[in-house]
C-alpha cells in the first residue's frame, strides 16, 4: 500500500477535511484553557484588598484616594499576603448599590467601607409633623441599616469586638505580650507551614519558597503589631474617635432599630484638646460635596471629610488573621491626613 504523503494528497486531504481539522484545533485549545484554568493558582479573599465608597461620597472620584491607595500596595505597607488590590465606586441610587454589595458581601469580597455620617438630602421617608433632622437618614445610617451584621465591632473594650480580636491574636505570637514582646519566630514559623501545607498553596513547592513565605510572615505579625500601637496613639490623641451610631426605623424616627460601635470616624471636628482636628485634610483624600458661607453671605461649594467613616468587614472566607489588613491601609489614611496638615 502507498503511504506517502505528497503535495496532491495533502491537498485532497485540506480540501475535504478542513472542517475537520480546525474544529479539532478549537476543542484542543478549549481543552487547553480549561486545564489551565482549573489548576491554576486562584487569589482567594485574604489575598484580594477590597474597600467600597458608599453613596454620597466624592472620594474615588479623584486620583488622590488611588495614589494613596495603590502606594500603600506598591510601597509595601500591606503584607505580602495581599496579591491584589480591587474597589468598588458604588453607585448613587441606593438600591442598585444595594444589589452589588449583596453579590459582593456574599462572595465573602470586602475589607473596608467609606460612608459619611451625613444627611443624605435626596431621602425624604418621613411626613410632616417632624423635624428638619427627622426627615433624612445619613448615608452611614442607609448603609447600617441593611448591612451592619457584615461588620467587625470596633468597641476597643469588646472581647468579641476587632481590636480585643486582634490583641490576643498578637499575644499568641508575641511572648511577654505584643506591646513589648519579642516575636515567637518558631510558633510563627510552625504555623505558617502548617497553614499552607493545609491550603495546599501552591506558592510553596520548594523548601527555598517555604523560607521565605516565612521571613514574610515574620515581617507580616510585625506590621500588625506597629499597626495595633500607632492606631491606639492615634484614637488617644482623638484624630480619630470610635462612635456608636444609632439607626432609626424608616417609619417612625424616634425608634432605633440597631445601635452600636459598627465604624471609626476618621474625621471628627475637633481632637481630644478641643483643637480644630488635623485629620480635616483627609479631604484630600476622601470627601463629599458640601458648601459654606463666605464672607458676603453666599453659599459657596466645597468638600470635606468631617464624619467621614469608615467600617471593616467581618468575612467569613477570610482565613482569621489576614483580617487585620484593613488597619494597615486605615493607619495610611491617617498618615497621610496628618503629613498634610
Amino acid at each position: 500500500m502507498d503511504a506517502k504523503i505528497t503535495k496532491k494528497r495533502l491537498g485532497h486531504m485540506l480540501s475535504y477535511d478542513w472542517v475537520s481539522i480546525i474544529i479539532g484545533a478549537v476543542v484542543a485549545i478549549v481543552v487547553w484553557s480549561l486545564v489551565f484554568t482549573m489548576t491554576a493558582t486562584r487569589i482567594t479573599p485574604a489575598q484580594q484588598f477590597t474597600v467600597y465608597n458608599y453613596l454620597g461620597n466624592l472620594s474615588f472620584m479623584y486620583t488622590d484616594f488611588y495614589e494613596v491607595y495603590n502606594g500603600a500596595y506598591t510601597d509595601g505597607k500591606f503584607s505580602a499576603e495581599v496579591l491584589e488590590l480591587e474597589d468598588f465606586d458604588l453607585p448613587s441610587q441606593e438600591e442598585v448599590a444595594s444589589t452589588l454589595l449583596e453579590g459582593h458581601l456574599g462572595t465573602n469580597n470586602g475589607d473596608l467601607i467609606f460612608a459619611a455620617n451625613i444627611f443624605d438630602e435626596s431621602t425624604d421617608a418621613y411626613k410632616d409633623p417632624v423635624t428638619e433632622e427627622e426627615k433624612h437618614y445619613t448615608y452611614l445610617e442607609e448603609f447600617l441599616r441593611g448591612y451592619h451584621y457584615h461588620l467587625f465591632n470596633l468597641d476597643t473594650e469588646a472581647e468579641n469586638g476587632f481590636f480585643k480580636r486582634m490583641e490576643n491574636y498578637l499575644n499568641a505570637y508575641f511572648d511577654d505580650g505584643y506591646e513589648n514582646g519579642t516575636l515567637n519566630k518558631a510558633k510563627a514559623e510552625a504555623d505558617f507551614r502548617a497553614r499552607i501545607k493545609a491550603n495546599k498553596d501552591k506558592r510553596y513547592k520548594k523548601e527555598a519558597q517555604i523560607l521565605v513565605g516565612i521571613e514574610q510572615d515574620y515581617e507580616r505579625l510585625e506590621k500588625y503589631r506597629d499597626a495595633l500601637v500607632e492606631f491606639y496613639g492615634y484614637l488617644d490623641a482623638g484624630y480619630v474617635r470610635v462612635e456608636k451610631t444609632q439607626v432609626r426605623d424608616v417609619q417612625d424616627p424616634s425608634k432605633i432599630t440597631v445601635e452600636g460601635y459598627f465604624t471609626l470616624n476618621l474625621c471628627p471636628a475637633t481632637d481630644a484638646s478641643g483643637n480644630e482636628n488635623p485629620m480635616k485634610k483627609l479631604s484630600k483624600t476622601l470627601s463629599y460635596a458640601t458648601t459654606y458661607v463666605d464672607e458676603q453671605g453666599e453659599e459657596q461649594p466645597t468638600t470635606s471629610a468631617i464624619d467621614m467613616h469608615v467600617g471593616i468587614f467581618n468575612m467569613d472566607g477570610v482565613e482569621s488573621g489576614y483580617e487585620y489588613e484593613g488597619l494597615l491601609f486605615i493607619n495610611e489614611l491617617i498618615r497621610t491626613a496628618l503629613a498634610a496638615a
